[in-house]
């Protein structure tokens, strides 16, 4: 083999040199500290945490929701917290027929709305207005027991309201009898007794006109005048 001539071997140097200085170059990071390893690839943000290093943060941005994003609220929504919803949304629809021919349909729904258990006839209507009245007056009794038996209290006025829970008592015992004239469509039987609950609670506030204990019972009175009001208001639909 003949030896290479001058310029063949002036190229074959220039062209050996170019080729190492190039490959040097793909391992030469830009701020020009040495690499020994090439550089590994962007993590892909959908590969599995296992296989990324954890690094801590220095702080974690806050990101605003975006501009068609309704933003949570950031408290539950409680019950007690939520505006009173009117009454009328929530009153059965035959209910508050029958109220209506009261007169105080507000308190005829108010008071028998709770009870409810299915039946809005007027036989069934009237029952539990009469056991909301009963109920009511129970209330009342219990009211009458404790003033009258509270430490320090004048006997005069002691001695009033004894009288008002006896007349609450009595129409205890008309309702009762009313419920059971029910049973039998006694009308007539009814009127009387609900009747006589109403005298009841009229000479309760004969009872309490002036003395100093009488504005509790007064209520007591007037609330209880309006429930048995429509309970005579209610028997008149019966047929």
């Amino acid at each position: 083999m003949e030896p290479l001539n001058h310029h063949a071997l002036l190229i074959f140097s220039i062209f050996s040199l170019l080729t190492f200085n190039s490959a040097n170059a793909i391992c030469v990071p830009i701020n020009g500290t040495k690499s020994t390893t090439s550089p590994s690839p962007s993590p892909s943000p959908y590969a599995s945490p296992i296989s990324q290093p954890v690094t801590e943060p220095d702080s974690v941005p806050f990101h605003l929701p975006a501009s068609n994003q309704k933003p949570k609220s950031l408290f539950p929504i409680f019950p007690s917290l939520m505006k009173a919803v009117p009454q009328s949304l929530h009153t059965d629809p035959s209910l508050k027929k029958i109220c209506a021919a009261t007169d105080f349909p507000e308190v005829c729904i108010s008071s028998i709305t709770p009870l409810l258990n299915g039946k809005t006839d007027p036989i069934s209507v009237v029952e539990l207005a009469i056991k909301a009245a009963t109920e009511h007056t129970q209330v009342a009794v219990a009211a009458a027991t404790k003033i009258a038996t509270s430490p320090g209290i004048a006997p005069d006025i002691a001695s009033t309201v004894s009288d008002c829970k006896d007349s609450y008592d009595d129409a205890l015992d008309n309702f009762q009898k009313a419920l059971d004239a029910l049973s039998s469509r006694d009308v007539g039987t009814m009127n009387s007794m609900l009747s006589a609950a109403i005298t009841d609670f009229s000479d309760n506030d004969d009872f309490l006109v002036g003395k100093a204990s009488s504005p509790v019972l007064l209520e007591f009175n007037a609330k209880l005048s309006k429930m048995t009001s429509n309970c005579l208001a209610i028997v008149s639909l019966i047929k």
